[in-house]
Protein backbone atom coordinates (compact mmCIF):
# COMPACT_ATOMS: atom_id res chain seq x y z
CA UNK A 1 0.00 0.00 0.00
CA UNK A 2 3.22 2.79 -0.04
CA UNK A 3 3.27 5.05 -2.68
CA UNK A 4 3.48 4.51 -6.18
CA UNK A 5 3.55 7.79 -8.36
CA UNK A 6 1.71 11.20 -7.70
CA UNK A 7 -0.40 12.85 -10.44
CA UNK A 8 1.82 14.50 -12.54
CA UNK A 9 -1.25 16.54 -14.42
CA UNK A 10 -2.08 18.55 -11.83
CA UNK A 11 -1.22 21.69 -13.97
CA UNK A 12 -3.22 20.16 -16.76
CA UNK A 13 -6.35 20.64 -14.69
CA UNK A 14 -6.26 24.31 -15.06
CA UNK A 15 -6.90 26.75 -18.17
CA UNK A 16 -9.59 29.38 -19.59
CA UNK A 17 -13.28 28.63 -20.19
CA UNK A 18 -13.93 27.14 -23.52
CA UNK A 19 -16.64 24.44 -25.14
CA UNK A 20 -18.40 21.93 -23.53
CA UNK A 21 -19.76 19.23 -25.09
CA UNK A 22 -20.60 15.29 -24.40
CA UNK A 23 -18.89 13.13 -27.26
CA UNK A 24 -20.56 9.69 -28.18
CA UNK A 25 -19.47 6.69 -27.65
CA UNK A 26 -19.75 3.43 -30.32
CA UNK A 27 -21.26 0.87 -28.63
CA UNK A 28 -17.73 -0.78 -27.73
CA UNK A 29 -16.90 2.27 -26.05
CA UNK A 30 -20.14 1.92 -23.98
CA UNK A 31 -19.28 -1.84 -23.43
CA UNK A 32 -15.87 -0.74 -21.62
CA UNK A 33 -17.67 2.04 -19.55
CA UNK A 34 -20.17 -0.07 -18.53
CA UNK A 35 -17.73 -2.86 -17.31
CA UNK A 36 -15.89 0.07 -15.25
CA UNK A 37 -18.77 1.40 -13.80
CA UNK A 38 -21.55 -1.04 -13.34
CA UNK A 39 -19.99 -2.02 -9.85
CA UNK A 40 -18.94 1.33 -7.99
CA UNK A 41 -17.56 0.40 -4.05
CA UNK A 42 -17.59 3.25 -1.76
CA UNK A 43 -13.87 4.35 -0.58
CA UNK A 44 -12.79 6.12 2.48
CA UNK A 45 -9.95 8.65 2.23
CA UNK A 46 -9.29 10.53 4.59
CA UNK A 47 -13.10 11.90 6.14
CA UNK A 48 -14.50 11.45 2.90
CA UNK A 49 -16.45 8.68 0.87
CA UNK A 50 -16.07 8.31 -2.93
CA UNK A 51 -17.17 5.52 -5.00
CA UNK A 52 -14.97 4.18 -7.20
CA UNK A 53 -14.75 1.10 -10.09
CA UNK A 54 -14.29 -1.98 -7.80
CA UNK A 55 -11.01 -2.72 -10.16
CA UNK A 56 -8.95 -0.44 -8.76
CA UNK A 57 -5.74 -0.97 -7.04
CA UNK A 58 -4.65 1.89 -4.25
CA UNK A 59 -1.93 2.90 -3.16
CA UNK A 60 -1.43 6.17 -1.15
CA UNK A 61 0.89 8.84 1.39
CA UNK A 62 -0.21 10.39 4.68
CA UNK A 63 1.46 13.33 6.71
CA UNK A 64 0.12 14.11 10.38
CA UNK A 65 1.23 17.06 11.91
CA UNK A 66 4.98 15.94 10.77
CA UNK A 67 4.96 12.38 11.03
CA UNK A 68 5.09 10.18 7.84
CA UNK A 69 2.45 7.41 8.16
CA UNK A 70 2.92 3.98 6.21
CA UNK A 71 0.59 1.41 5.79
CA UNK A 72 1.04 -2.10 4.21
CA UNK A 73 -1.03 -5.56 4.57
CA UNK A 74 0.76 -8.31 5.85
CA UNK A 75 0.86 -11.31 8.29
CA UNK A 76 1.75 -11.38 11.79
CA UNK A 77 4.66 -13.56 10.88
CA UNK A 78 6.15 -11.49 8.31
CA UNK A 79 5.79 -8.24 10.75
CA UNK A 80 8.14 -10.32 13.32
CA UNK A 81 10.65 -10.78 10.34
CA UNK A 82 10.33 -7.29 9.52
CA UNK A 83 10.77 -5.48 12.72
CA UNK A 84 13.97 -8.28 13.14
CA UNK A 85 15.42 -7.08 9.68
CA UNK A 86 15.05 -3.39 10.95
CA UNK A 87 16.42 -4.13 14.30
CA UNK A 88 19.80 -5.72 12.25
CA UNK A 89 19.79 -3.08 10.51
CA UNK A 90 19.76 -0.15 12.73
CA UNK A 91 21.96 -1.62 15.90
CA UNK A 92 24.86 -2.44 13.22
CA UNK A 93 24.66 1.27 12.10
CA UNK A 94 27.55 3.23 13.57
CA UNK A 95 28.32 7.43 13.72
CA UNK A 96 31.02 8.51 12.10
CA UNK A 97 31.64 10.43 15.41
CA UNK A 98 31.98 8.99 19.24
CA UNK A 99 28.28 9.54 19.65
CA UNK A 100 25.54 6.56 19.69
CA UNK A 101 23.62 6.12 16.79
CA UNK A 102 20.89 4.52 18.05
CA UNK A 103 19.18 5.35 21.15
CA UNK A 104 15.62 3.19 22.05
CA UNK A 105 14.92 -0.73 20.98
CA UNK A 106 12.39 -1.76 22.16
CA UNK A 107 8.57 -2.87 22.29
CA UNK A 108 6.16 -0.09 22.29
CA UNK A 109 4.23 -1.76 24.54
CA UNK A 110 3.65 -5.55 23.74
CA UNK A 111 4.79 -8.05 20.60
CA UNK A 112 2.79 -6.41 17.93
CA UNK A 113 4.53 -3.37 18.40
CA UNK A 114 7.68 -1.61 17.82
CA UNK A 115 9.72 1.99 18.45
CA UNK A 116 13.17 2.86 17.44
CA UNK A 117 15.12 5.88 18.19
CA UNK A 118 18.33 6.41 16.20
CA UNK A 119 20.16 9.89 14.71
CA UNK A 120 19.01 9.37 11.15
CA UNK A 121 21.85 9.46 9.77
CA UNK A 122 25.15 8.10 10.59
CA UNK A 123 26.46 11.93 9.75
CA UNK A 124 23.44 13.83 11.08
CA UNK A 125 24.00 16.52 14.14
CA UNK A 126 24.55 14.40 17.37
CA UNK A 127 21.37 15.82 18.41
CA UNK A 128 18.91 15.11 15.56
CA UNK A 129 16.62 12.27 16.44
CA UNK A 130 14.29 10.11 14.51
CA UNK A 131 11.19 8.46 15.81
CA UNK A 132 10.00 4.81 14.29
CA UNK A 133 7.00 3.27 15.38
CA UNK A 134 5.20 0.29 14.20
CA UNK A 135 2.24 -1.46 14.96
CA UNK A 136 0.44 -4.68 13.57
CA UNK A 137 -2.97 -4.65 13.73
CA UNK A 138 -5.56 -6.88 11.94
CA UNK A 139 -3.23 -7.82 9.58
CA UNK A 140 -2.13 -4.63 8.49
CA UNK A 141 1.35 -3.24 9.49
CA UNK A 142 1.45 0.53 10.35
CA UNK A 143 4.72 2.42 10.64
CA UNK A 144 5.10 6.17 11.59
CA UNK A 145 8.59 8.51 11.28
CA UNK A 146 8.80 11.90 12.76
CA UNK A 147 12.14 13.76 13.12
CA UNK A 148 12.61 15.51 16.66
CA UNK A 149 15.69 16.49 18.07
CA UNK A 150 17.33 16.44 21.93
CA UNK A 151 20.34 18.71 22.46
CA UNK A 152 20.67 17.05 26.17
CA UNK A 153 22.72 14.11 25.41
CA UNK A 154 25.24 14.68 24.14
CA UNK A 155 24.94 18.03 25.89
CA UNK A 156 24.75 20.68 23.82
CA UNK A 157 23.29 23.44 25.39
CA UNK A 158 26.24 26.03 25.70
CA UNK A 159 26.20 26.19 22.24
CA UNK A 160 24.40 29.75 21.09
CA UNK A 161 22.04 28.69 19.05
CA UNK A 162 20.49 25.62 21.20
CA UNK A 163 20.73 28.04 23.82
CA UNK A 164 17.98 30.57 21.89
CA UNK A 165 15.83 27.42 21.93
CA UNK A 166 12.72 27.06 23.89
CA UNK A 167 12.77 23.17 23.62
CA UNK A 168 16.14 21.73 24.34
CA UNK A 169 14.74 18.17 23.92
CA UNK A 170 11.67 17.03 21.54
CA UNK A 171 11.64 13.76 22.07
CA UNK A 172 9.04 13.26 25.10
CA UNK A 173 5.96 15.51 22.85
CA UNK A 174 6.99 13.66 19.79
CA UNK A 175 7.13 9.85 20.88
CA UNK A 176 3.37 10.55 22.53
CA UNK A 177 2.84 11.89 19.49
CA UNK A 178 3.78 8.61 17.72
CA UNK A 179 2.23 6.39 20.31
CA UNK A 180 -1.23 8.13 20.23
CA UNK A 181 -1.25 7.51 16.45
CA UNK A 182 -0.24 4.23 17.10
CA UNK A 183 -3.12 3.21 19.46
CA UNK A 184 -5.58 4.49 17.58
CA UNK A 185 -4.50 2.95 14.25
CA UNK A 186 -6.85 -0.10 13.12
CA UNK A 187 -6.18 -2.35 10.27
CA UNK A 188 -9.41 -2.84 7.81
CA UNK A 189 -10.42 -4.64 4.60
CA UNK A 190 -11.08 -2.65 1.55
CA UNK A 191 -14.07 -1.77 0.96
CA UNK A 192 -14.79 -2.05 5.00
CA UNK A 193 -16.23 1.72 6.17
CA UNK A 194 -16.42 2.70 9.61
CA UNK A 195 -18.50 4.57 11.63
CA UNK A 196 -16.43 6.09 14.12
CA UNK A 197 -14.47 9.49 14.02
CA UNK A 198 -11.43 8.66 12.74
CA UNK A 199 -9.00 9.68 9.80
CA UNK A 200 -9.42 6.81 6.69
CA UNK A 201 -5.39 5.95 5.45
CA UNK A 202 -4.92 2.93 2.92
CA UNK A 203 -5.63 -0.11 4.96
CA UNK A 204 -6.65 1.11 8.45
CA UNK A 205 -8.23 4.29 10.24
CA UNK A 206 -6.77 6.76 12.60
CA UNK A 207 -9.28 7.04 15.24
CA UNK A 208 -10.46 10.30 16.47
CA UNK A 209 -12.04 13.85 15.78
CA UNK A 210 -10.36 15.67 12.81
CA UNK A 211 -7.53 17.98 13.65
CA UNK A 212 -5.05 20.72 12.22
CA UNK A 213 -2.17 19.08 9.73
CA UNK A 214 -3.94 16.09 8.44
CA UNK A 215 -2.97 14.95 4.85
CA UNK A 216 -4.09 11.69 2.80
CA UNK A 217 -3.01 11.79 -0.86
CA UNK A 218 -4.23 8.23 -2.16
CA UNK A 219 -3.81 6.96 -6.04
CA UNK A 220 -6.70 4.72 -7.77
CA UNK A 221 -5.02 2.79 -10.37
CA UNK A 222 -6.83 0.44 -13.11
CA UNK A 223 -4.68 -2.30 -13.75
CA UNK A 224 -6.26 -3.29 -17.20
CA UNK A 225 -5.71 0.90 -18.26
CA UNK A 226 -2.24 1.54 -16.76
CA UNK A 227 -2.50 5.56 -18.42
CA UNK A 228 -5.77 6.10 -16.71
CA UNK A 229 -5.84 6.16 -12.76
CA UNK A 230 -7.66 8.72 -10.08
CA UNK A 231 -5.73 10.86 -7.02
CA UNK A 232 -7.67 12.33 -4.19
CA UNK A 233 -6.08 14.39 -1.54
CA UNK A 234 -7.56 15.88 1.09
CA UNK A 235 -6.16 18.42 3.80
CA UNK A 236 -7.57 19.52 7.22
CA UNK A 237 -6.10 23.02 7.08
CA UNK A 238 -5.05 23.73 3.71
CA UNK A 239 -6.60 27.50 2.70
CA UNK A 240 -6.02 28.29 -0.92
CA UNK A 241 -6.24 31.90 -1.25
CA UNK A 242 -8.45 31.67 -4.24
CA UNK A 243 -10.75 29.00 -5.58
CA UNK A 244 -10.29 26.79 -8.45
CA UNK A 245 -12.41 28.99 -10.54
CA UNK A 246 -10.56 31.77 -9.98
CA UNK A 247 -6.67 31.08 -9.37
CA UNK A 248 -5.24 33.16 -11.73
CA UNK A 249 -1.16 31.75 -12.27
CA UNK A 250 -1.64 28.00 -12.71
CA UNK A 251 -3.95 28.50 -15.30
CA UNK A 252 -1.53 31.00 -17.06
CA UNK A 253 1.05 28.28 -16.40
CA UNK A 254 -1.28 25.67 -17.71
CA UNK A 255 -1.95 27.71 -21.65
CA UNK A 256 2.05 27.60 -21.98
CA UNK A 257 2.19 23.45 -21.40
CA UNK A 258 -0.63 22.81 -23.77
CA UNK A 259 -0.90 25.26 -26.49
CA UNK A 260 -3.24 23.23 -28.78
CA UNK A 261 -5.47 22.14 -25.15
CA UNK A 262 -9.02 23.08 -25.25
CA UNK A 263 -11.20 23.14 -22.15
CA UNK A 264 -14.62 20.77 -21.91
CA UNK A 265 -16.03 21.94 -19.19
CA UNK A 266 -15.52 24.49 -16.16
CA UNK A 267 -18.07 25.48 -13.50
CA UNK A 268 -19.80 24.52 -9.92
CA UNK A 269 -21.21 20.93 -9.18
CA UNK A 270 -23.47 19.75 -7.12
CA UNK A 271 -21.96 16.87 -4.97
CA UNK A 272 -23.97 14.66 -2.01
CA UNK A 273 -22.46 16.85 0.53
CA UNK A 274 -22.34 20.39 -1.16
CA UNK A 275 -20.70 22.16 -3.88
CA UNK A 276 -17.28 21.79 -5.83
CA UNK A 277 -16.09 23.21 -8.77
CA UNK A 278 -14.65 21.34 -11.82
CA UNK A 279 -12.25 21.79 -14.14
CA UNK A 280 -11.59 19.56 -17.39
CA UNK A 281 -9.19 19.72 -20.09
CA UNK A 282 -7.82 17.70 -22.97
CA UNK A 283 -4.73 17.98 -24.77
CA UNK A 284 -0.94 16.87 -24.85
CA UNK A 285 -0.42 15.15 -21.72
CA UNK A 286 2.37 16.43 -19.25
CA UNK A 287 5.22 13.49 -19.54
CA UNK A 288 3.84 11.18 -22.22
CA UNK A 289 2.86 13.90 -24.78
CA UNK A 290 -0.40 11.61 -26.14
CA UNK A 291 -3.92 13.49 -26.58
CA UNK A 292 -5.79 13.02 -23.52
CA UNK A 293 -7.75 14.61 -20.15
CA UNK A 294 -6.95 15.99 -17.23
CA UNK A 295 -10.40 16.67 -14.52
CA UNK A 296 -10.16 18.09 -11.59
CA UNK A 297 -12.60 18.94 -8.96
CA UNK A 298 -12.28 20.45 -5.71
CA UNK A 299 -14.23 21.41 -2.36
CA UNK A 300 -13.62 23.73 0.55
CA UNK A 301 -10.27 25.11 -1.35
CA UNK A 302 -10.43 28.55 0.34
CA UNK A 303 -12.33 27.32 3.54
CA UNK A 304 -10.37 24.17 4.25
CA UNK A 305 -10.23 23.44 8.19
CA UNK A 306 -10.16 20.31 10.48
CA UNK A 307 -14.28 20.52 10.65
CA UNK A 308 -14.29 21.60 6.73
CA UNK A 309 -11.65 19.90 5.03
CA UNK A 310 -9.90 20.60 1.92
CA UNK A 311 -10.42 17.85 -1.03
CA UNK A 312 -9.54 17.68 -4.42
CA UNK A 313 -10.21 14.96 -6.88
CA UNK A 314 -8.20 14.65 -10.06
CA UNK A 315 -8.32 11.79 -13.46
CA UNK A 316 -5.67 11.60 -15.65
CA UNK A 317 -6.24 9.36 -18.93
CA UNK A 318 -3.22 9.32 -21.16
CA UNK A 319 -0.40 10.18 -18.05
CA UNK A 320 2.78 8.30 -17.28
CA UNK A 321 2.58 4.54 -17.05
CA UNK A 322 5.65 3.34 -15.09
CA UNK A 323 5.57 0.92 -18.28
CA UNK A 324 9.11 0.64 -20.22
CA UNK A 325 7.53 1.17 -23.77
CA UNK A 326 6.85 4.59 -24.61
CA UNK A 327 2.02 5.28 -24.38
CA UNK A 328 1.58 5.88 -27.81
CA UNK A 329 -2.33 6.72 -27.30
CA UNK A 330 -4.96 7.21 -24.10
CA UNK A 331 -6.22 4.18 -23.01
CA UNK A 332 -9.97 5.90 -22.82
CA UNK A 333 -11.33 7.90 -25.75
CA UNK A 334 -12.66 11.59 -24.74
CA UNK A 335 -16.08 9.98 -24.07
CA UNK A 336 -15.19 7.30 -22.27
CA UNK A 337 -12.96 9.47 -19.85
CA UNK A 338 -16.18 12.09 -19.42
CA UNK A 339 -18.08 9.03 -18.85
CA UNK A 340 -15.79 7.61 -15.74
CA UNK A 341 -15.42 10.62 -15.00
CA UNK A 342 -19.07 11.90 -13.75
CA UNK A 343 -20.04 8.06 -12.83
CA UNK A 344 -17.52 8.35 -9.72
CA UNK A 345 -16.44 12.22 -9.05
CA UNK A 346 -20.39 12.84 -8.19
CA UNK A 347 -20.19 10.40 -5.92
CA UNK A 348 -17.59 12.56 -3.48
CA UNK A 349 -18.91 13.01 0.29
CA UNK A 350 -18.49 13.36 3.49
CA UNK A 351 -18.16 10.04 5.70
CA UNK A 352 -21.34 10.53 8.12
CA UNK A 353 -19.70 10.50 11.53
CA UNK A 354 -15.90 11.02 10.56
CA UNK A 355 -15.58 14.16 12.16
Amino acid sequence: MKFSRRCFTAGLCLTLAGCDFSPKMTEQEQQAIQALTTRLVPQCVGRYLIDMPAQVELSGMVKIEGAIVETMAMSLDEFRKAMAARETELTKTRSIDAHPFLYVNAPAWDEHSRYFLHRGSIGDDPGNRILEGYRWENGVLISIRLRSSDYTKPDQTRDPLVRQMAVKNDVPRAATQVFEMLTSFRGRPDGAIPTEPGLCVPGGILLGKSKDDEQVDVDFNLPAYPDVYFNVFTHSSLQEKTSLLWRGGPIAAAQRVLDDGKTLRRGTVDLPGGRGEEMVIAGPMIVTNVQGQAFRLESNATTGSPETPFIAVKLSNGGPTGLEEPLKKASLTEAQALALWDAVSRTLRPRPGAL
